[in-house]
């Protein structure tokens, strides 16, 4: 199963970027999704090569750090 990652940046002003990678097709908005219903509503969006590629199965299991 490839590796996926999140890249999150909280800028100064409290806007949030959000890099996805490991995710083939249109399965990254998801991810997204997810991502969104914490911070709030999407404001851009770029897709990469990646989104492009044809669409794999993905499960999630979320692990929180402290």
């Amino acid at each position: 199963m490839p590796q996926r990652e999140f890249d999150i940046t909280v800028g100064p002003d409290g806007s949030v970027e959000l890099h996805v990678q490991g995710y083939k097709g249109k399965r990254c908005l998801e991810a997204v999704k997810m991502f969104e219903q914490i911070v709030g509503e999407l404001k851009a969006q770029r897709e990469t090569s990646e989104f492009y590629e044809p669409e794999e199965e993905v499960r999630y299991n979320i692990d929180q750090r402290h």
